[in-house]
């Protein structure tokens, strides 16, 4: 037996043995790259590393199939780069595209199928992407194109080049076949992983704002549960526990503590004679004067109807006398036009203060003020409206058995 016969037959062996080990370690290397949404040019800039690391392939790269139904370079060579062109550069990438059907690119994307060129200076699907104005590049020898297909969908293509004509086998072809399986494959699942990424997203700006709704809305609510709709001040529900909790400091630190409850004179007869809208505008400039005059710390609040209601801390019997007349002068003085008529009203106010009480518990103790407040309110109102009456100063002449 001649020993060449059998040298080149193991040396054919070997060579292809060392071709499936590099084809395997090229595939096991893309399996290792991690998918975790990353973005899809460092994906296939992976992918090409990982080619160039386990082939004798330096020269690749990846046009994939973009929105407007063009083939354009993302990763590796582009294909100024691969025939050494000069300008059509931007931003690092040229504006060199394929469509689909066009060159060898465009063929392996329309086909789905791998075109290889063995010879590019002679092959017509090469040299119709040529410039003919300019020689051909000595930099491509043979070229292979290879469809990146997942679900019967072309994502893209894999492109190969070698200065040599002729210079890849059916083994090149197998690999590159596998190796753009399992390449859109990854890239499906990477695509699939953002889309996830843009659900969750989505989702949770969607709970976010929802959340955001409902707080708003339960702050409306909150807020409407203690504000007047028609004054917009603060009505009873919120009055009694802040009124509450300024009686308790004042008791705590030995301070006067005094509440106002106001009334408007005839308003019944306002609704009745003017109309109920002219009725609103009224208890509306009424709450406006009453809250001009009244302090920051003062608790003003619509008591209900025609009644207002202000606490006021820190505040002795005079000093409550002094505010109840500036806020009966300041009325008295205010016109509203209704139709022909220019409308005015007058205030009835009854005045209460701690003063000095056995009562300890703050709860009765503010029933107790409001309560007095309430009498001498309905006091100067039977005895001739537009006053200010204090309880300490009518107290002896209310009836005993009222």
């Amino acid at each position: 037996m001649d020993s060449r016969l059998f040298v080149e037959a193991v040396q054919e062996l070997n060579s292809g043995f060392v071709k499936l080990l590099e084809s395997m370690s090229a595939l096991r290397a893309l399996s290792s790259i991690a998918v975790s949404g990353q973005a899809e040019e460092e994906l296939l800039d992976g992918a090409l590393q990982v080619l160039v690391q386990n082939q004798d392939l330096e020269r690749c790269s990846v046009f994939m199939l973009q929105s407007e139904g063009v083939l354009a370079n993302v990763a590796g060579l582009d294909w100024d780069d691969l025939v050494q062109r000069e300008g059509g550069r931007r931003g690092g990438r040229s504006v060199t595209v394929f469509r689909p059907g066009e060159g060898i690119v465009g063929l392996a994307a329309q086909t789905g199928d791998l075109q290889h060129c063995r010879e590019c200076h002679t092959d017509e699907r090469f040299l119709s992407t040529c410039d003919e104005s300019k020689p051909l590049p000595a930099t491509v020898g043979s070229l292979i194109s290879v469809p990146i297909k997942a679900a019967g969908e072309v994502l893209g293509v894999l492109n190969v080049s070698h200065p040599h004509a002729n210079f890849f086998s059916e083994s090149h072809e197998r690999t590159l076949w596998v190796f753009s399986n399992f390449l859109a494959q990854m890239l499906m699942n990477n695509r699939l992983v953002h889309r996830m990424d843009r659900l969750v997203q989505e989702r949770t700006a969607q709970l976010e704002q929802a959340l955001a709704d409902a707080e708003a809305l339960k702050h409306r609510y909150e807020r409407l549960s203690v504000i007047d709709e028609l004054t917009e001040l603060h009505n009873r529900r919120y009055f009694f526990p802040e009124a509450r909790s300024a009686l308790a400091r004042a008791v705590r630190q030995h301070q006067p503590f005094a509440i106002l409850l106001i009334d408007v004179d005839h308003f019944k007869r306002v609704n009745d004679r003017c109309g109920h809208a002219a009725g609103d505008q009224v208890l509306r400039e009424v709450a406006l004067c009453i809250r001009k005059e009244v302090r920051e710390g003062d608790i003003l609040a619509r008591f209900g109807g025609e009644e207002f209601i202000v606490a006021l801390p820190d505040t002795d019997q005079e000093g409550a006398m002094m505010l109840a007349e500036r806020i009966r002068e300041v009325l008295r003085e205010c016109r509203w036009p209704v139709g022909e008529e220019r409308l005015s009203v007058t205030l009835s106010i009854g005045l209460a203060s701690r003063g000095e009480r056995k009562i300890t518990e703050t709860q009765a103790l503010l029933d107790r003020i409001v309560q007095e407040a309430d009498q001498a309110l309905y006091f100067g109102k039977h005895n001739g409206r537009d006053q200010c009456r204090a309880y300490s100063e009518i107290a002896c002449d209310l009836d005993p058995a009222g």
